[in-house]
């Protein structure tokens, strides 16, 4: 019984090495995320498939969180690490989103005063939809809304601890060389009042106008390749608000994509004075079918 009990324990671990070695060394498949890029694509996740991903941001000298006054800060230091997403596919034409974070705040306000904080972030939680399929002359069409629900700790100045609600419409064209990918949408943002000072008054929410238009390249190496590496950029914002959150970001990153996995990286540089100085973002994206996972009739 010792005997059969190593062989079969022999065989689970053959099992999971192999698993490892298919993830890692797999020929390469496509890639559903434009990460490390904001912008979103028409299409949704195949039937079956999902995304894990772990990542990591930097901002410094943002303007953190909304409905923080201009001049309001000397300088300030964020970084969300570490990231969660997870997208799953809902059938052929939808796909759910969610995401979640930790955040480290280091600013110090044009009074002097310094604020040090580490804890929650939000989570967010989108659906999108896959409307019009992709044609000879004529782009994908989707959608894509959901909302941030406030788990943030707004005293520690690491989110407003109100609802957000955003929904974009998505446009997605391949163009041979390089696919564009256009997001125009509408942004809604609670308003729980001012983090410093008091310069308007709680109630109500900003309405405004959020924008992303993407590129990104063909794979730039030959189809026998086992690692695919692709360069990527947008330029990303929004505005028309009423209570200065207008942002706006040029970003340029690449992909690199080697069986199931693919790590991205990007920098950015902030367009407007709301937005960063400077940005970067890194991570790593596991495309796996759920499925496979649970199905255990091959083990012992």
């Amino acid at each position: 019984m010792v005997g059969d009990g190593l062989r079969r324990r022999g065989r689970v671990a053959a099992a999971l090495v192999a698993a490892a070695l298919v993830a890692c060394a797999a020929p390469p498949a496509v890639a559903y995320t434009l990460l490390p890029l904001t912008t979103e694509e028409a299409r949704t996740l195949p039937s079956g498939t999902a995304e894990a991903v772990l990542g990591v941001a930097y901002f410094h000298n943002g303007r953190f969180p909304p409905f923080t006054p201009p001049g309001a800060l000397r300088s300030q230091e964020l970084v969300a690490a570490p990231q969660f997403r997870f997208h799953i596919a809902a059938g052929s034409w939808a796909e759910i989103q969610a995401s979640y974070e930790t955040l480290y705040l280091d600013e110090e306000s044009t009074g002097g005063q310094h604020n040090w904080q580490f804890g929650s972030g939000d989570m967010r939680i989108f659906t999108k939809v896959h409307i019009i399929n992709e044609r000879e002359f004529f782009p994908g069409i989707g959608l894509r809304f959901g909302t941030k629900l406030p788990n943030a700790n707004r005293r520690d100045r690491l989110g407003t601890d109100d609802t957000d609600f955003g929904a974009d419409a998505l446009v997605s064209k391949d163009l041979g060389p390089l696919s564009a990918h256009l997001n125009l949408g509408l942004l809604l943002l609670g308003n729980s009042g001012p983090l410093i000072g008091n310069s308007f008054r709680a109630g109500g929410q900003d309405d405004m106008v959020d924008y992303a238009v993407g590129v990104e390249s063909a794979p730039l190496t030959g189809s026998a390749a086992t690692t695919v590496v692709r360069l990527l950029a947008e330029i990303a914002g929004q505005g028309n608000s009423h209570f200065n959150n207008d942002r706006s970001v040029a970003r340029v990153g690449l992909q690199a994509q080697r069986g199931r996995l693919t790590f991205y990286a990007a920098v950015d540089a902030g367009l407007v004075t709301g937005s960063e100085d400077v940005g970067a973002n890194a991570g790593v994206v596991y495309t796996f079918r759920p499925a496979e996972l649970l199905h255990a009739d091959d083990l012992p």
